[in-house]
């Protein structure tokens, strides 16, 4: 890898009729029914039994449970509207290790807003650096099974609710007014019975609020999930992972508990080759491992000619038991609500909620390999390189007048990591009704805490004895100080006071004036604190993630609702938020123009902001290692050394430091909607929105791949080797100036360049009455891109990344992958006891042709896999057995099929089954994800999946 790439609802009408089927519909009110009105997400006016000015999809309890989905990741994964740049949690995901999160529009987790009964939830204790993931909102704290139904808003929302919502709103609901007892157990697995989870999840409540002036209840969610390993996945394209990848092939590591030895070159000047062309006397090593572990270097094992292995008789460490697809882990939920009417116009609630979630990680024992200089990170001070070297005469030393580097194993360590999330969540409030204004008031406290154990890291003082005081490897294994468990923590926290109110300022010709106002004062607050050891710099190889910050947040907004006339109205908004080095004020204006009761038009304007994120402004900062990083001015094909540079130039790991900046500026966005409202028949609903989002002036870290391009532009950041024995000489002979092995690319956050989307929602919703035969309720959801766009630095040109991966499409970009279409449509039919719903997903493909660089055009895209047909090279992403496998330079379109059926017949019993890709499809061949098997961010490799679940009402 060469480049860091990869980054007002529906009507009441609507609603209640999503609360009685397994579809949401959009029927007219009947001239009979009350005239009621209900808060909507996305507005704080409440509303009559009509469609907003902006699009929302309802998503129900009977509709989550017909999609099987065991978390509410799976859950959104299911809505065509999202996209990638998520955080998956099945597998170790570095920076998000432990945490689930949402993409809507594919504009990233910070860009996505979280609510959860209206109020934000606080993000996690996390630092990623990762363009759009600032902000870590982990979804795994909210319970499915509480869930009473989920308000999607898929316009831009920054003038209701402020920074974070610019793409979108997701708003989870949970049960209310709660009388009585259920209780629910499932147990889901795929038909190789890997992927398994368990779930035993109940709601316990008590009191009329009407009756008996309160309600009381309680949920609680209990689940756990077991391991699957990169050998347990079957449902996958593994022929050709396995013969282009290399995946489970029988060579894991070369470095193992037999060491190797590499022999300095130049004395004093640590220059260890690695390559094939140097024999014995350059390289040596030892071989007394089981001869069943015993191999022979060659093209089976995926090792090149040009390999320093090929050809050669080692000892092989078999790594794919330590790879995860699924990760052990827990998870503990529980949530109440005490609801009390102190008065016929007064009511005051209380919300407590705590989650636990627990993930364990397995992982190879750690290895030391010095013939490249490894970074020890501190919590003070630049970070430092180490490099164990055995002087001549070194018992383990087997070259007798030359230091020697070593690859060494320590395989009877313990290894792997585990991360706990912990989160609690205090609400209390009143609400009520004084004369004409009906008011809110609440206090929030929600906090998250994370505490992250990293186990069998290399202590450094003990390693330091090897050189020193000439230990052997094998004393130094055998001695418990030499490796160090770990421990990392930190906390997160949103404390906040608000208020709100809502009246009508008088009516127009089309109904009342609806007003709303009020503000909030929020302390945001985050802290990561890394292992005291990992912060003397005691520890080698590891990074710390250090940041302090806190801050207030004042905010005030006002809305408008104006029916000019029965068929025409419009919606009027702005926010004022205060932070504590700038402010921001947005607007937004929406319109509907209800053309007759078959059509209606609506279409919004708004602008955004999203302010940075603490752990961009803070004091500290991450430290990080890229991995696989190709060095631009020593292997400038990204495939070859140039003389006096080695392989390792191609692929190696350098380390990174990402600092804060607290001159950075807040995005702006100006999103826009247009659509339609189409009911020809009383059973046929059509909704149609188009919508264009554009963020300007963004957020993110710089590119090491720009920096080290541009490496003149930034001394201080591009770190090299300045030992002029290890400089590049031109063909002249001429030293090329600071050309030595990379060691470090230093980076910070900045206002960059600009990101635009736009694209068309398609709903459409049937209902048939079968008459004695039932009901058939039927809808699709489709979601078609138009463009996606990004200037990753300003003046850089744009171009449309759509149906690709988007960083191989524009060589310019880090975005990820940007599926043209993603749909589902299902049908339910209920008869009596009866319910069965069947749905398609369809993700569609993207190509991985690369077209361009910035301003280069190329005049025929080249695929990044595989070898050039004409030239017979090695194209830049390596893979040369990919050609053989297809012409297609793509990761292919996926479509599975679901069914879900549930029976009421038994008294007080729900008996429910979801089977998921009921077709057995495996997840497409996608080269970059080869530990996994399939794209986390389009697919899964769950295969066939079945769950099981019973409920009983008391």
């Amino acid at each position: 890898m060469t480049k860091q790439h990869l980054a007002v609802k529906r009507s009441v009408v609507a609603v209640a009729l999503t609360l009685a089927s397994s579809s949401v519909v959009f029927a007219q009110q009947e001239a009979a029914a009350p005239v009621t009105k209900v808060y909507v997400t996305g507005s704080n006016i409440k509303r009559a039994d009509k469609e907003g000015s902006s699009p929302v999809t309802t998503l129900n309890a009977k509709q989550i449970a017909a999609t099987g989905a065991n978390t509410v990741a799976e859950l959104l994964q299911t809505v065509p509207a999202f996209g990638s740049g998520t955080a998956t949690d099945i597998t170790d995901g570095s920076f998000t290790r432990g945490a689930a999160t949402a993409s809507m529009r594919g504009l990233g987790s910070s860009s996505t807003l979280v609510l959860l009964n209206g109020r934000r939830i606080t993000a996690s204790a996390y630092a990623d650096p990762n363009q759009g993931k600032s902000a870590v909102y982990d979804l795994n704290s909210i319970p499915v099974s509480a869930i009473e139904r989920v308000e999607i808003f898929k316009d831009g929302a920054s003038a209701v609710y402020g920074s974070d919502a610019i793409a979108g709103v997701i708003n989870f609901i949970t049960k209310s007014d709660y009388q009585g007892a259920e209780i629910s157990a499932s147990t889901s697995a795929n038909d190789d019975g890997e992927f398994a989870r368990s779930n035993v999840n109940g709601v316990f409540g008590f009191g009329d609020l009407e009756k008996d002036r309160f309600n009381a209840f309680v949920s609680f969610d209990l689940a756990q999930r077991s391991r699957t390993g990169m050998k347990d996945v079957k449902d996958i394209q593994s022929a050709m992972y396995n013969d282009v990848n290399a995946r489970l092939n029988p060579y894991g590591s070369y470095v193992s508990n037999q060491p190797f030895f590499f022999r300095e070159q130049t004395p004093g000047a640590r220059d260890f080759k690695t390559s094939s062309a140097y024999n014995a006397d350059i390289i040596n090593q030892t071989a007394g491992c089981d001869p069943s572990q015993l191999i022979t270097g060659g093209a089976e094992h995926n090792i090149r000619p040009t390999s320093m292995l090929y050809g050669r008789t080692f000892c092989n460490y078999d790594v794919n038991n330590a790879y995860d697809v699924q990760s052990k882990g827990k998870d503990a939920n529980i949530l109440s609500k005490l609801t009390v009417q102190l008065t016929p116009d007064i009511t005051s609630f209380t919300e407590l909620g705590y989650s636990r979630t627990e993930r364990q990680y397995t992982g190879v024992p750690i290895s030391l390999v010095s013939t490249t200089a490894s970074t020890v990170f501190s919590a003070d001070g630049l970070p430092v390189n180490y490099q164990m070297i055995l002087p001549a005469g070194h018992p383990d030393n087997p070259f007798a007048d030359s230091r020697a580097a070593v690859a060494y194993r320590f395989t009877d360590a313990n290894s792997g990591s585990k991360n706990v999330n912990t989160a609690y969540r205090f609400l209390t409030g009143l609400k009520g009704t004084t004369g004409q204004f009906d008011w809110e008031s609440g206090f929030l406290i929600n906090r998250s805490e994370r505490e992250e154990s990293i186990f069998g890291r290399l202590y450094r003082p003990t390693i330091e004895r090897i050189a020193s005081e000439g230990r052997t490897l094998a004393e130094t294994a055998a001695d418990p100080s030499a490796v160090r468990n770990l421990t990392n923590r930190g906390y997160a926290q949103v404390m906040q006071l608000d208020a709100k109110a809502s009246t009508t300022l008088g009516q127009l010709a089309g109904g009342d004036i609806g007003l709303a106002f009020g503000g909030e004062i929020r302390q945001e607050k985050i802290a990561l604190t890394p292992d005291e050891l990992t912060q003397r710099g005691e520890i080698i190889g590891l990074a710390n993630s250090i940041v302090n910050g806190r801050r207030m947040v004042k905010s005030a907004f006002v809305e408008l609702r104006t029916p000019f006339t029965k068929n025409f109205e419009m919606d009027f908004a702005g926010r004022y938020d205060k932070y504590p080095t700038e402010s921001n004020f947005v607007p937004k204006v929406g319109a509907k123009w209800e053309v007759n009761d078959k059509l209606t038009f609506r279409g919004t304007y708004a602008e955004g902001f999203r302010a940075p994120a603490l752990t961009q402004v803070s004091p500290g900062g991450v430290q990080s290692f890229l991995n696989s990083f190709t060095d631009p001015v020593r292997c400038p094909d990204q495939q070859n050394p140039l003389p006096g540079a080695d392989q390792l130039d191609c692929s190696k790991s350098i380390s990174n430091m990402s600092t804060p900046n607290p001159q950075l500026k807040s995005e702006t966005s100006k999103s826009y909607s247009f659509g339609a409202i189409i009911n020809p028949t009383r059973n046929l609903d059509i909704l149609i929105d188009y919508y264009k989002i554009r963020k300007e002036n963004e957020t993110a870290l710089q590119s090491s791949t720009f920096v080290a391009e541009h490496q003149d532009q930034f001394p201080d950041l591009v770190i090299r080797d300045q030992n002029p024995a290890n400089q590049l000489v031109d063909a002249n002979g001429n030293v090329i100036p600071n050309s030595g092995p990379l060691q470090a690319i230093n980076t910070m956050y900045v206002n960059q360049g600009a990101t635009e989307v736009t694209g068309i929602d398609l709903e459409i919703a049937h209902r048939l009455s079968l008459g004695d035969m039932g009901r058939l309720t039927t809808k699709l959801d489709w979601n078609h891109a138009i463009s996606f766009r990004r200037a990753e630095q300003p003046g850089d040109r744009e171009t449309n990344l759509v149906g690709t991966i988007g960083g191989l499409s524009n060589w310019a970009t880090s975005v990820g992958e940007v599926p043209r279409n993603r749909a589902t449509v299902s049908t339910n039919w209920t008869m009596g006891v009866h319910s069965l719903t069947g749905s398609v997903d369809y993700v569609s493909g993207v190509s991985m042709l690369q077209r361009s660089d910035n301003y280069e055009f190329y005049e025929t895209p080249m695929c990044y896999y595989g070898v050039d047909p004409v030239t017979g090279t090695t194209q830049a992403g390596g893979l040369p057995k990919f050609s053989n496998w297809t012409s297609k330079c793509e990761v292919a379109s996926w479509t599975t099929v679901n069914l879900a059926y549930s029976y009421t017949g038994f008294k007080n019993w729900t008996l429910s089954a979801n089977i998921r890709n009921l077709f057995d499809r495996a997840a497409p061949y996608d080269p970059s994800y080869d530990t996994e098997g399939f794209n986390s961010q389009l697919h899964n490799g769950f295969g066939r999946y079945f769950r099981l679940t019973a409920s009983y009402k008391f």
